[in-house]
């Protein structure tokens, strides 16, 4: 547990400074867009609701590639294997705590981190299952193929490990869904 939360705080606490650079860039193109949207008619009013949503999409959307192209290096490797490193770590795990820490930070790091883009992509626009897999599966492969001339690694492992995390993020969208659409009295009997 206490992997999860020092990777969200590092997370958060580097992905801050971007932030507050790249969020008023986007607000204002988005509003750009907006305005030229109702002057060409093409909408009668905003959905503060959606535009919220968009908004902390937006904010995650900025972490997530400060977090994957600014900070923490490491070695300019393409791993290519699936799993390779994974039962490298596991078979390891036995004999070192760093070891164990490692992986835990690898799988749930890489699973955890695109849980909101699973969310975040079916509510903004309306797309199912496999759209929402499909488009956090580019998201990370976009990812991996940029660190590619950087001093980072790109793993197959990642890529696999991220749109399993799209895939649960849809699931936690769609039993909320089917939890919020419940008929009242069925909620009221309980």
């Amino acid at each position: 547990m206490s992997v999860i939360i020092s990777f969200a705080g590092r997370f958060l606490s580097e992905g801050s400074l971007p932030v507050m650079i790249f969020l008023p860039i986007c607000i204002f193109l988005r509003m750009l867009y907006l305005k030229e949207r109702r002057r060409e008619n093409l909408a009668d009013k905003t959905d503060i609701g959606r535009e919220t949503v968009l908004g902390f999409f937006t904010v995650f959307m900025i972490m997530l590639f400060t977090q994957t192209f600014i900070y923490n290096p490491g070695n300019n490797e393409i791993r290519l294997i699936p799993f390779e490193v994974i039962i490298t770590q596991f078979a390891e795990a036995k004999i070192s705590y760093f070891t164990l820490k490692a992986l835990l930070f690898n799988v749930f790091g890489n699973i955890g981190i695109f849980i909101p883009i699973g969310i975040f992509i079916p509510v903004l626009f309306r797309t199912d299952f496999r759209q929402t897999v499909s488009r956090g599966f580019f998201i990370s492969l976009i990812i991996e193929t940029v660190q590619l001339p950087l001093p980072r690694t790109s793993d197959v492992d990642d890529l696999i490990l991220n749109t399993t995390g799209a895939a649960i993020g849809y699931g936690i969208y769609y039993a909320y869904k089917l939890y919020a659409q419940k008929p009242k009295n069925y909620k009221a009997k309980k």
